[in-house]
């Protein structure tokens, strides 16, 4: 027991004391305490109200923190009001409850290691989709703009080069009308020419016809006149040797010198030569004049039929109701929304925060009640109070089980030693192998982001004027002579001069857009998280043992080492005494594992060891170590997390 002082302070005090009309005056030194102590109850009261302040202020500190680690990432109002929010739940809470404060104090630790890590690696996440990732979509947007300008002004020129090489076609065009319309009136003159010599022929033909028809005629006639005498000649002949036949009979052969005078009727035929001369001339003029004059009518008819035709043909589709600007504007904005696309989907990340410390405050919890309820729960660690307990144990004929074997020592081991048990080895080879995948992707699309940034940077230091497509080769053509075929192929070589020597402009100078820069002070942020997120993967395990200690010092009652000894080892002594009540207490066992009369136990067990360990293992004791006995007993610490001071 400590002495309590008290110091005492002197105080000079004069008093007048009147008595039968006389006064006496005493003068004297006051001795009192310079503070009373308060009463026991007023001074928990303080200590309690303290620490709900103090819990309150760290609540408030905890959510500022979160605001400022969270502010670059994140929408100021958004930031503001989770902040807020966080601020309200987490001091109130901590202030007024103390399993808020245990679950809090308990989370700090886990911050420090795996869901520290993922909390790093969340910002890295959100600041390397907030930053290059951000930054390559704005350079390739601005890349596409740049190659969309650079179309629609090709296209412009295009057009414009266009509409100049058309223009000497439509020359062409004129003339070809012109020589239409002058052959159209050449061909109405000659038709007309054509007409008064068909006239004039026709008449003559006519005169012909009716002068053939007359030479026919006057044939005919003569022929029927001057034909008349023969034949009557003949039929006299033919009826006078009828008769002479018919007379005679059978000497009828006398009628034939009848048939000897018949030849006579022949110069009757003298008058029809002059029948034939007319017929002839008719079938002469026939024959050598109207045939030709026919014919060299029809030659002259082919010379003046000619075909004038002029085919222009212009193609173009035109299908589309809208320009190329709109077409473009279309493009570009279908660009933007794939590229925006990754942004919106990453737009749900700025919850993740709070939820990964929501996340965290559940485990928190979680690890809490296992702690109180489960007596195996993270009861891996060899403490001083153990050592001394064995040794104890030791002293009094037991089993040692120190020092461990190498399989225990892969489990079990001191809260400050710096060795790892295999659970924390493989959640650190995890957390590692976690940050250098992170370190991967994040290197890559900063590589990315530097790659795009160079490229159009070299580009738009490389051209410094517009970049023009023109004719490899120019050929030039000369057409010489007078008429219109001569400047209807003149006009040609015109358009085609104006194609070949017309440049279009590929990339201009107006289209390119300078790229945005990478942001050096984001990328040394992302070196910053992912170094101390390897930092805390590494050392992690370290931390996840300080829950444990959080939650002895806010729960001390429930740290309590009990003794099981097998039958073999420990047939007497202290340990037989403790197997003996701990069998007792293990039959006793009521629902949910919780022991009947945790009080008796504690002051049985405090009473036989002062300073009880704090730690729990359970061990067993082998033959093959010094100071151990056959047999292999059983000796077990095993925090008794049912025993409870507010239970008792």
């Amino acid at each position: 027991m400590k002495k309590r002082k008290t110091v005492l302070m002197k105080t000079e005090v004069k008093v007048q004391v009147e008595r039968g009309g006389a006064r006496r005056s005493f003068r004297g030194v006051l001795h009192r305490s310079a503070c009373r102590p308060l009463p026991a109850g007023v001074r928990g009261h303080l200590v309690e109200g303290g620490c709900s302040l103090g819990a309150f202020v760290s609540g408030l500190l905890l959510a500022s923190l979160y605001g400022v680690s969270c502010l670059p990432l994140q929408e100021l109002w958004l930031c503001v009001s989770l902040t807020l929010s966080l601020a309200a739940i987490a001091s109130f809470s901590m202030g007024l409850s103390s399993v808020v404060r245990t679950s809090v104090c308990v989370m700090l630790p886990s911050l420090s290691a795996a869901q520290g890590r993922k909390f790093l690696l969340f910002l890295f996440m959100s600041a390397l989709l907030s930053g290059p990732l951000t930054n390559t979509l704005e350079n390739t947007e601005r890349a596409a703009a740049g190659l969309l300008c650079g179309a629609e002004l090709a296209a412009n020129q295009t057009q414009e080069l266009l509409q100049r090489a058309a223009t000497p076609l439509f020359s062409v065009l004129d003339r070809v009308r012109e020589i239409s319309s002058n052959a159209h009136a050449a061909a109405a003159r000659v038709r007309s020419l054509i007409d008064a010599l068909t006239d004039s022929v026709r008449h003559v033909a006519r005169t012909l016809r009716n002068v053939l028809h007359f030479l026919v005629d006057i044939g005919d006639v003569c022929n029927a006149k001057m034909g008349s005498p023969y034949r009557n000649c003949r039929a006299v002949f033919a009826e006078a040797r009828d008769d002479c036949s018919e007379l005679l009979r059978e000497f009828n052969f006398l009628c034939g010198i009848v048939d000897g005078f018949l030849p006579l009727c022949s110069l009757a035929r003298a008058g029809e030569l002059f029948c034939v001369l007319p017929s002839y001339i008719a079938e002469h003029l026939k024959k050598r004049l109207a045939a030709p004059t026919v014919a060299a009518f029809e030659r002259m008819k082919r010379e003046f039929d000619f075909n004038i035709s002029a085919s222009v043909t212009f193609e173009l589709e035109a299908n589309s109701s809208r320009s190329l600007q709109q077409v473009s504007q279309d493009i570009m904005r279908d660009v933007s929304s794939e590229l925006k696309l990754f942004q919106t989907l990453s737009a749900p990340l700025m919850y993740g925060g709070f939820l990964l410390l929501v996340c965290g405050f559940l485990r928190a919890v979680r690890y809490r009640h296992r702690y109180l309820r489960e007596l195996d729960f993270d009861n891996v660690y060899l403490s001083a109070q153990f050592e001394e307990l064995d040794r104890q144990v030791t002293c009094g004929g037991g089993a040692s089980v120190l020092p461990i074997t190498r399989r225990e020592a892969k489990t079990y081991i001191t809260p400050l030693s710096l060795q790892l048990s295999a659970r924390e080895r493989r959640a650190m080879f995890r957390g590692v192998a976690s940050v250098l995948k992170h370190l991967v992707m994040g290197g890559l699309l900063v590589a990315l982001d530097f790659l795009v940034f160079w490229t159009l940077d070299q580009v738009n230091h490389q051209v410094k004027g517009d970049v023009v497509a023109r004719a490899p080769v120019t050929v030039a053509l000369q057409v010489s002579g007078s008429g219109y075929a001569s400047d209807i192929f003149r006009d040609l070589v015109a358009s085609f001069d104006v194609l070949q020597r017309g440049n279009v402009t590929v990339l201009s100078r107006k289209c390119l857009q300078p790229p945005a820069e990478p942001d050096h002070a984001n990328c040394f942020l992302l070196g910053f998280l992912l170094g101390l997120a390897l930092v805390v993967s590494l050392f992690g395990g370290f931390m996840q043992r300080c829950r444990r200690l959080v939650c002895a010092s806010y729960h001390p009652e429930r740290e309590l080492v009990t003794w099981r000894g097998s039958p073999v080892s420990h047939a007497g002594g202290i340990c037989s005494q403790l197997s003996v009540l701990w069998r007792g207490a293990e039959s006793g066992r009521g629902q949910h594992g919780r022991l009947p009369c945790p009080t008796l136990s504690r002051r049985v067990l405090s009473a036989m060891f002062p300073q009880f360990g704090k730690h729990v293992c359970r061990l067993r004791a082998t033959s093959d170590l010094p100071g151990r006995r056959g047999g292999g007993g059983v000796v077990s610490g095993v925090r008794a997390a049912r025993l409870s001071a507010s239970r008792s």
